[in-house]
């Protein structure tokens, strides 16, 4: 029997090389790493404005976070941990080198992650360990920069950002985010391009209506396939689930769709709720999952800007951005009284009959207090 999994409703999607991506950790179950990585991804996604199309990389953000976390003492560092759902410096240590090491060995797909650190040019400098942490861990660049000339110094930021994205992110951080005082800027990028294992054909290709409240259809490219595909249904989710793997086989991208057009908060709810996702996709993924499915996905792409210092704050992220007492005390030296004065993540994704392109960055600004 051929199952039909037809997308004209919003619904999740996802990739699964971001749930599963975590190799057997020294510190940490690999499993219970994945899980972590999914429950910040979901209330993260949960924060978002559920009512338009928006794309958003969870990933980019905590690659940020996790090496922030590194140079913060209480109240700051116990919020992070609890947010990114790992118990210690260690395992934010041994969890982001392994994350990083299975990004590097995919096969079949692009999947690039850069991490830069700028630092106020003269006597400051990283921590020592945190230097050490950078490098080893999230294998950073580190470099210098006035940031009071702050025209030059996003426009240098910002040309970084845009040679590890393929040119997807432009203009990340505006002028007027930096200044005389801010001494540190913490940057990722992330660039990821795969092929479809099986294509879609474009003269298939039509408009067709998509249901964006029970109330309010619009018409948008609809591309359509048959073939053999991970399927199955989540009866606690009241979702159907396609695992579409590109080329190479070693990742995928996962459709979460709810039966009910306006299913879609529920799900999230359930996810943000702490419902195990990993169940579901470790069942998805199983060899018995495969199946004949006839599937109608819509071609689309998307550009989504995000600021930060109103979405952390709601993962119970919030001293970071205390002017008086933020607890980043162990990012510099000399030391100095420094907070988060923004942070921002801009995001694109492009799905089409030859496969998905996506990009992501995320900047944190960190400025001293001035008296």
């Amino acid at each position: 029997m051929t199952k039909v999994l037809s997308m004209r409703t919003f619904g999740v999607i996802t990739s699964l090389l971001y749930l599963l991506q975590v190799s057997p950790l020294v510190k940490m179950d690999s499993k219970a790493i994945s899980a972590n990585i999914a429950k910040f991804a979901v209330k993260f996604c949960n924060e978002l404005d559920k009512d338009k199309s928006v794309v958003s990389s969870p990933l980019s953000a905590e690659f940020v976070l996790a090496l922030l976390a590194l140079g913060t003492s209480d109240p700051a560092h116990a919020e992070l941990l609890t947010a990114l759902g790992i118990p210690d410096d260690d395992a934010i240590r041994s969890s982001f080198s392994s994350v990083s090491a299975k990004i590097r060995s995919l096969k079949g797909v692009t999947l690039n992650v850069a991490n830069r650190v700028y630092v106020k040019e003269g006597p400051h400098e990283l921590q020592p360990k945190l230097q050490e942490d950078a490098v080893k861990v999230f294998d950073a660049g580190i470099e210098k920069i006035d940031f009071a000339k702050s025209t030059a110094a996003a426009q240098q930021i910002n040309q970084w950002v845009e040679s590890k994205t393929n040119n997807k992110i432009k203009d990340l951080i505006a002028p007027d985010c930096l200044g005389e005082d801010t001494r540190l800027v913490l940057v990722n990028a992330l660039y990821f391009k795969g092929t479809w294992k099986k294509k879609f054909d474009p003269q298939l290709t039509t408009p067709l209506d998509f249901h964006v409240t029970a109330k309010k259809t619009i018409q948008v490219p609809m591309m359509f396939m048959d073939g053999k595909f991970n399927y199955d249904v989540s009866d606690e989710l009241n979702a159907e689930m396609l695992s579409m793997p590109y080329e190479g086989e070693e990742s995928s991208l996962v459709i979460i769709l709810p039966k009910e057009i306006e299913g879609l908060n529920n799900v999230m709810q359930k996810l943000a709720d702490g419902y195990d996702l990993m169940k579901d996709l470790d069942r998805l993924t199983s060899p018995g999952a495969s199946m004949k499915v006839e599937v109608t996905v819509p071609k689309f792409k998307i550009e989504t800007e995000l600021d930060l210092n109103t979405l952390l704050p709601k993962l119970g992220i919030k001293s970071i951005f205390n002017r008086v007492s933020s607890g980043l005390d162990k990012l510099l030296t000399p030391p100095e009284p420094l907070y988060v004065s923004k942070a921002i993540q801009k995001a694109f994704i492009e799905v089409n009959e030859e496969g998905a392109e996506a990009a992501a960055a995320t900047a944190m600004m960190v400025m001293c207090r001035s008296a």
